[in-house]
Parts: C-alpha cells; structure tokens; sequence
C-alpha cells in the first residue's frame, strides 16, 4: 500500500502498457476541512516507481474543482489516459485525454449537457454492423445521470467517433421504461463497459434486484434482463467487467443498507458470470475474504480469460473498514479458487464505519485495474483514521504473491 496524497470523493486507478500508475484526483487544495476536498484543484498523478513517488500532470484543461467526483481511467488495449471532471454549472463535463502516459493532453471542454453525476468514460470496439471509428481504434461513449443528482433521473448517454473531440446522444437509455423511481431507486442503470464484441453491458437496480441492460448497436436500444433477485445497495459504475474472451462479470454488495448516519456495512461482495454476451447468468457466488462480515463499494476489472480482481471495502467486525482485493485467475472453473488480501493493517484501518458521510467528504466509488505483468491494483481512502490522522489521503495497493 502507498499513500498518494489529499484526495476527493473518488478514488480511481489506471495503469499504462509501460507499467506506470495512475491515480485521480489528488487535490492539491490548503483549505481546512471540507473545503480541501470540495474546492481542487484536481490532477491525474503518475508513479514510474509503483506508488514510491507521484507526480501531478497538467490533466488537460482548467483544473477547477466540481461538485461532483472525476472518472479516470486507463484503456488496457490502447494504453489512452482519461480524465472526466464536471463543469462547475453542474450542466455537462470536461474530458480530457492523453496518448503517451499523461505527458500532453488533448480536452473536449464541454460534453454532454444535461449529464451530471454517476459519469463514467468507457470505449471499445464498433459492434458487427455498428458505425466504425475514424482517427482512434474505439468507439468512446460518456454517460452520466441525466439531470441533477437530487431525485429520480435516467441514464444519459452520448458517442464519439473520432476519439472524444466530438459527441453525440447515442438515442437510447439504458434505464428501463417508466416512470423514474417509481419503486424508489433513484437511479437504475449506471454505466458499465464495453465488451470484445462491441457490446454495452451496464448494470441496473431492478427495484433492489440485480439487471443488466445491454446495447449491441452503440447504444441505440436496450434489453434488459434480471440476473438475480437479490437484494442490493447500489450498483456503482466500476461493477460490470469483461475479459479478453468476451465473458461478462458483475459485482455488486448484497445484504443490508449502511447504518443510519455513517458508512454502516451494506453486506458482502458477490459475482455473477456470463459466457453467452449477458443472456444467461451463473449462480451468484460470495467471494469475500475470510473473516469479513460487511463490506462497503465495489469495483471488478479482468484481464485474459476467466482472470478477475474484484476490490472492496471490508470489516471483520462492521466498525472499521481496510481495503481487500480478492483475485482469481480460474474464475469460469467449476470451482474456481480466490485468493484476498487487505492493502492495509487491519490494526490500522482506513475508514470509519460510523463517520458521517458528508457531501464532499464522502468516498463515492473506488476502482481497480489490471497491470501489463497481470498484477491487481486497487484505489481506495484513508480517512481521519490513525493512518492518516485529521486527513483524506488516496490509496493505492496491490495484490502480491505470497
């Protein structure tokens, strides 16, 4: 585990094809609390050296804090660096890119307008049929939550042909039709990813049961299927994956809410597993580590076939959480084998159970990654706790062998 500096609502992680790590944000802000976490200005950092030393890059663009936390993200085929902050309007965000591992930067100022909240950066392939990409090998899609994140609201989504420079609604929502939150979840579908195939996989919160929605042409229609009737928290944007043979994962928390006030414990991390494109779904599995009792968010990456990392939140006792990665390199075996660990000392733990969740003083989602050498690394917060005392640092760990 490594600290890499103040940080915000998110913590998210990338690593290039050179092995370079990537975090965001890292707030270089000397406001007291929470002013240091609400105000930026926000940067992607890099560490040559896995997480000895960082360095903050330009990011691309204004480094003006928002309301709302940043995406960023690292593609594994075309080693492209992305930064989504939102505007401060609240109205639309600004994405930024780079190519060669966050030494130049390209930025789109301004990207679809009224998405706000819930954002996410995804690419991949044109689907058989779809329309094809010029100036950039992907297909690259924003969504993020259509309208402001106080109510009921669906999922906005737009496409970009020529690598981000322009963008266009995809004409399709992922959401199901109906009226928003009509049984109560303001938010029912989050982005996901894009598959092999060029296929849309986003996850959806079917009235508390676990969905999938999924788009075969760049996101013109939808069909969504139930996975599980379960009982969820949420579905977060880092909870869909899939790996090189276009098996699709999902991860998400079952069990009970967090506690009136604080993080609570929301349950215990599952996974469920598609080899047809997300029309037939694995039993759910439990693949928390031994000894935890709850857990907070979640985040899936894969890489190669069948091998997984999912990252989490978790606490033998629901009051102190540590930062877990549980990896499986045999995931579609019939009894596939999970190996975990916390980044952390469990004796020093990095996040309070009971702490209130303040806006702009929350963690929001977490992520995790693949590096070219099939290491897991994963992003979390350190938070006031005895490890970073008066204090929200980022944190980046990850999975060694024994």
């Amino acid at each position: 585990m490594t600290f890499v500096g103040q940080t915000a609502e998110s913590a998210t992680i990338g690593v290039t094809r050179s092995g370079a790590i990537m975090y965001a944000p890292r707030i270089d802000n000397t406001s007291t609390p929470p002013q240091n976490v609400v105000q930026g200005p926000e940067f992607v950092v890099r560490s040559r050296n896995r997480g000895a030393m960082w360095t903050a890059l330009s990011s691309g663009g204004p480094t003006t804090g928002g309301l709302v936390p940043p995406w960023m993200d690292v593609d594994p085929q075309t080693s492209r660096v992305w930064f989504l902050t939102t505007l401060p309007t609240l109205c639309g965000a600004r994405i930024s890119w780079s190519d060669d591992g966050g030494g130049h930067w390209h930025t789109n100022a301004k990207v679809g307008c009224p998405g706000q909240g819930g954002e996410k950066v995804l690419e991949g392939p044109a689907p058989r049929g779809g329309a094809r990409p010029h100036g950039y090998a992907h297909v690259v899609y924003y969504c993020a939550n259509g309208g402001l994140d106080t109510g009921p609201t669906t999922l906005a989504c737009y496409k970009s042909l020529d690598g981000g420079r322009t963008f266009h609604p995809t004409g399709g929502i992922p959401d199901p039709p109906g009226k928003a939150g009509a049984c109560g979840v303001n938010h029912v579908a989050r982005p996901g990813v894009a598959g092999p195939d060029g296929n849309l996989y986003f996850s959806l919160n079917l009235c508390g049961n676990l969905g999938t929605a999924i788009s075969r042409d760049e996101g013109v229609t939808w069909q969504r299927r139930l996975i599980a009737r379960t009982s969820i928290r949420d579905v977060y944007t880092s909870s869909v994956a899939t790996d090189s043979s276009g098996n699709v994962y999902v991860a998400w928390l079952a069990g009970k809410g967090p506690s009136s006030g604080g993080n609570g414990g929301s349950g215990l991390p599952y996974l469920v597993i598609s080899h047809d494109h997300g029309r037939t779904w694995s039993k759910p599995l439990m693949i928390a580590a031994p000894g935890v009792k709850s857990a907070l968010h979640e985040a899936i990456a894969a890489t190669g076939t069948g091998h997984i990392a999912i990252s989490y939140l978790g606490s033998n006792h629901g009051a102190n959480f540590s930062g877990y990665i549980t990896e499986s390199s045999n995931a579609l075996a019939r009894r596939p084998v999970f190996w975990s660990a916390p980044v952390n000392n469990p004796a020093r733990p990095l996040i309070s159970g009971t702490r209130p969740q303040t806006f702009g003083d929350r963690l929001f989602l977490i992520t995790d990654t693949f590096g070219p050498d099939g290491i897991p690394w994963a992003a979390f917060h350190c938070a006031y706790e005895s490890a970073c005392p008066n204090e929200r640092v980022g944190v980046v760990g990850r999975l060694a062998a024994p």
